[in-house]
């Protein structure tokens, strides 16, 4: 019953989704100087489409021009964002709005794949007309992961006796019918999906499961990758939130008492799957799903982790965190070992013996570990797994450490050339702070620079004969001799297609024909 309640108020909330409006949304278009030539000095001229709000997604599909824009406004004081907004289908070729489409963001879920639009409300998924936002058909199942390639998506059936159940089901996106049904645990949620072939993919739910995308059927490896009824103290900080673009570096929202997240990377070679998760290390043949070998853990001590292939050895770092729903929580024990790959044997396994104290980020430099806590950071054999050496950092001059700086960070030399960090002095570490600092370390974990995040570049994407470098709200084109031919503005959550850049900013979509650029390099 407190399902079914919920689901109704849901749907209540949702009741007027359905409704698309035509023609009552404004863009505006203008064509204006997004960027110019540092060769010769000519400017480069770009389109602006601006929407009513703030743009939280968009999806371009290039063979038709269409643009699905979803907008989401912030609070009064900018630290919120709103639950509700619209979805928007713009033509770009015709500059004019098809449809537009109310969206509550807590209870509806928007996906498009090519040219199938999977729109989930509550218990249900249907896919949408991209012409008119009209519902082409409906399924009891939500719908999160879609095979683009074979026009199948992955969802949970629904029965509103139980809710959402095991039941895995394959639907076939062109008109909903069900093709496969298979039990798969959902109790964690889903952390992976990758493909083994064409048509076989790996789902990381509860274990390992083989499923081939057109059958459903496949093997399975079960193991316990979470934990319910945790009473543990919860942490303040999201998950991962500032990670992805320093760093270089998918899953179900789950009960606010069950930890997930107990489980590792997966590495695939030519035959075998390797994979931790709360219980043991495993090696799995990746075609039957037998278990090669396996390496059970003491209880309680293994949590979110990495593992890392280097020639016949995997080291495992792991980090003494999992996820209470999308917040971090202290759990297991951060340690630090190594196993032979071909036979599984422990080398080592080092309890760094530090309570409340997760490790943040790990190195591999000049063949020792380094690993990042919040207020110092560790060297340590890869060979014995002992510790080398270790330094605090004070947290009044500093901040607190974040993690260590990825190779796509780029600096400004002395004569104004671009250089990768890392590149730039291949001896030293570079460390991220709460203060928007890098600290660059030598190999006695000695502070030699201080650098301030608005001297670093990120260099989010490349093509056959560009870098594009981001700084602030402009991006460097860099040609593959390394100097700067052209600079437009475009952020580094811009996008290439072809030989088109796309960019989102607040409220504005551009698009910037680079042609031009490229004939001048």
């Amino acid at each position: 019953m407190r399902i079914e309640r919920i689901i109704f108020v849901i749907l209540l909330l949702t009741a007027d989704v359905g409704y698309c409006q035509k023609n009552q949304i404004q863009v505006l278009s203008n064509e204006k100087v997004l960027g110019k030539s540092l060769v010769d000095s000519i400017v480069f001229k770009g389109m602006e489409y601006v929407f009513p709000d703030r743009i939280h997604e968009t999806f371009l599909d290039t063979t038709t021009g269409l643009l699905t824009v979803q907008l989401r406004g912030l609070s009064k004081n900018g630290k919120w964002l709103d639950n509700s907004g619209k979805i928007i289908q713009f033509d770009i070729k015709n500059q004019k709005v098809l449809w537009s489409k109310n969206i509550v963001y807590e209870a509806n879920i928007l996906q498009q794949f090519n040219k199938t639009m999977i729109f989930s409300v509550g218990n249900k998924s249907s896919c949408l007309d991209i012409y008119t936002g009209e519902e082409l058909w409906e399924v009891k199942n939500n719908i999160y992961f879609v095979d683009p390639m074979e026009n199948i998506g992955l969802g949970y059936k629904f029965k509103n006796s139980s809710g959402f159940t095991n039941e895995l089901e394959g639907i076939d996106l062109q008109n909903g019918n069900v093709l496969w049904k298979r039990d798969l645990n959902r109790e964690y949620g889903w952390n992976d999906v990758f493909y083994t072939n064409d048509s076989t993919m790996i789902i990381v739910a509860a274990g390992l499961h083989s499923i081939n995308i057109n059958t459903g059927k496949g093997w399975d490896y079960h193991s316990v990758t979470g934990k319910k009824d945790y009473k543990g103290t919860v942490g303040a900080n999201a998950a991962g939130l500032a990670l992805g673009l320093l760093t270089g570096a998918f899953a179900m929202s789950t009960g606010h008492n069950l930890v997930r997240d107990l489980v590792s990377n997966t590495i695939v070679d030519s035959s075998n799957i390797y994979f931790a998760s709360k219980e043991q290390l495993v090696k799995i043949d990746k075609q039957s799903g037998e278990i090669a070998w396996k390496f059970s853990f003491p209880n309680d001590i293994a949590s979110k982790s990495s593992l890392i292939l280097q020639d016949n050895v995997i080291y495992m770092v792991n980090n003494g965190v999992a996820f209470m729903g999308y917040r971090q929580i202290d759990f297991g024990k951060p340690f630090f070992a190594a196993f032979d790959k071909q036979t599984g044997k422990q080398i080592f396994l080092t309890n760094l013996n530090v309570k409340d104290d997760p490790i943040l980020s790990y190195e591999i430099n000049n063949g020792a570990m380094y690993f990042v806590f919040k207020n110092r950071v560790a060297k340590y054999s890869m060979d014995t797994g002992n510790e080398i050496l270790q330094k605090e950092f004070s947290k009044e001059n500093f901040g607190e450490l974040k993690y260590f700086v990825g190779g796509n960070v780029f600096i400004t030399s002395q004569n104004g050339d671009l250089l990768n960090l890392h590149q730039s002095d291949s001896t030293k570490l570079f460390v991220f702070t709460n203060q928007s600092k890098t600290l660059s370390l030598d190999d006695q974990l000695s502070i030699t620079k201080s650098i301030d995040f608005n001297e670093i570049s990120i260099y989010y994407q490349r093509t056959k004969d560009f870098k594009f470098i981001a700084k602030d709200k402009n991006t460097l084109i860099v040609n593959n001799e390394g100097k700067s031919i052209a600079e437009v503005e475009a952020t580094f959550n811009a996008s290439i297609t072809g030989n088109t850049l796309y960019d989102t900013q607040d409220k504005s979509f551009i698009i910037i024909d680079l042609n031009k650029i490229i004939e001048n390099k």
